[in-house]
């Protein structure tokens, strides 16, 4: 896809500037994982269900350390009640100077505690009280089984409502999608509905479409899985890594051509490939830098010629 130099450029900086999200065992593991990450980026502690909390706070302690921001997950029904959220805020923000979390329901099927979703542990204002200071939390452009029912996005309405009276910044960030039209259909439909949170596009990591579709299954993902689904007829293919850029460009054209965009950046869920995920991340933005470069190169001697000329 050719992209407008507009578009070209959003796409550089939101490569640059984009997240990603792993597990604390890969971020404490001395195999480093994370090697060649810019300092200052944004890396997401993952809640497994069995997750222990002493965990994330050593991942996110070992992230601020090194330079990054840490931006641990916390699932709402995996905490017991509000003394055990407010003991794991603290020492969060204390020990790893986190600001940043991300907000989610977490995959049991039924509270373990007194928090059956993300507005129960909104309500509890300790997240603002305990230093936090700007929450993710998560969209689904293509729908989610377990969304309430109700007006479109009236949960994200909610939490955007709750976030501006407690003083606290908020950002979506997206379930990963296959294909860009469902994400752009549904970022029109948010401002239509009164959204003006920005939105994190979620993404895959470098991983084949084999693995993707397996988690699509798992996530409820719809049109998009079919169409990665469809793709098996391409058994060339089939156990390659796929491309991101697929979906970042679309993304980035539409933004560009739309400054009214709640678009503003892009998260990486690499499944399990982060290295591989952030050596594309890498080459992308060098790749993306030399053809500026050449642009810029190209604008530069045209413009020398027409003085020269006359």
């Amino acid at each position: 896809m050719i992209l407008s130099p507009q578009a070209a450029d959003l796409r550089a900086r939101w490569i640059g500037a984009s997240s990603l999200e792993t597990t604390p065992g890969t971020i404490l593991s001395p195999k480093d994982a994370l090697a060649g990450l810019e300092p200052g980026a944004a890396v997401f502690v993952t809640a497994l269900r069995d997750a222990n909390p002493a965990e994330t706070i050593a991942a996110s302690v070992h992230l601020a350390r090194r330079g990054f921001v840490p931006v641990p997950h916390l699932a709402a029904r995996g905490l017991r009640d509000a003394a055990q959220l407010r003991d794991l805020c603290r020492a969060l923000v204390s020990e790893a100077g986190v600001s940043h979390v991300l907000l989610v329901a977490g995959g049991l099927p039924h509270p373990a505690g007194d928090f059956a979703d993300t507005h129960d542990v909104l309500r509890t204002e300790i997240l603002s009280e305990t230093g936090i200071r700007h929450v993710f939390v998560a969209g689904h452009p293509e729908g989610h089984p377990e969304a309430p029912a109700g007006p479109p996005h009236a949960s994200l309405l909610h939490k955007q409502a709750v976030a501006r009276a407690q003083g606290l910044t908020m950002e979506i960030v997206t379930q990963f999608a296959f294909e860009a039209a469902p994400i752009i259909a549904w970022e029109r439909s948010l401002r239509a509905a009164g959204v003006h949170l920005p939105v994190r596009v979620g993404l895959h990591g470098l991983v084949s479409p084999r693995i993707l579709v397996r988690y699509g299954l798992v996530c409820g993902i719809g049109p998009s899985l079919r169409f990665m689904q469809a793709q098996k007829r391409r058994l060339h293919r089939w156990f390659l890594p796929s491309d991101p850029a697929i979906l970042i460009d679309p993304l980035a054209a539409h933004a560009a051509a739309d400054p009214s965009t709640l678009l503003s950046g892009l998260h990486f869920f690499p499944f399990g490939a982060v290295a591989r995920t952030l050596v594309w991340r890498r080459a992308e933005g060098a790749r993306t830098h030399d053809a500026e470069g050449a642009r810029t190169g190209d604008h530069q001697e045209t413009s020398g010629s027409s003085q020269r000329a006359s």
